[in-house]
């Protein structure tokens, strides 16, 4: 068996002339034709990507703190075209970052604490937005962000007594107050 093989090697290696050399440009250059055409059929098609956003929280209200959230993952499935599920496949970061700003979150009393919600579906359609190319988002997961939050009490201000003016001497100037009586 290996004899034979190392026989079609080598006589695969042997100089086989201009016919042979002809006949392999030919197929070479239909074999990247078909290839290419391949492509451009495959590419043409619409695909369903999904991406997994690492989710950020920011400008939550300043009487609130968050003391826990339902998820950290936000999920969002994109109906795109051939070319472009190439393009974020391939090419773009594997570890996408999203900040969510929680100025819309839906603050409800639960059993004396406080907790609050926030749809997602808007989130996607953000994220889309941000996008550079034509998208229609198909899916986010989860549908809702639920957050644990607490009441912060507000700071007191302390009140400090005006104090009456005494004797100032400054180094520079000769400026003198005096107490007033």
């Amino acid at each position: 068996m290996k004899s034979g093989f190392i026989d079609l090697i080598g006589k695969a290696r042997k100089n086989r002339g201009e016919k042979f050399r002809h006949q392999l440009y030919i197929f070479a250059v239909c074999l990247l034709l078909s290839v290419f055409i391949w492509s451009l059929v495959r590419l043409s098609r619409d695909y369903f990507y999904t991406v997994n956003y690492r989710i950020h929280y920011a400008h939550l209200p300043s009487n609130l703190r968050m003391t826990g959230y339902s998820d950290s993952v936000l999920t969002v499935s994109i109906k795109v075209q051939g070319f472009d599920y190439f393009t974020e496949e391939f090419i773009h970061t594997r570890n996408p970052k999203y900040t969510v700003s929680l100025r819309k979150i839906k603050v409800y009393s639960e059993d004396g604490g406080v907790a609050g919600y926030l749809p997602t579906a808007e989130i996607g359609k953000e994220i889309k937005d941000q996008m550079n190319f034509q998208t229609e988002v198909y899916m986010v997961f989860p549908d809702t962000l639920y957050f644990d939050l607490e009441r912060l009490a507000p700071r007191k201000i302390q009140h400090i007594p005006p104090r009456p003016a005494t004797e100032v001497t400054s180094h520079r100037d000769s400026i003198q107050l005096n107490k007033v009586k």
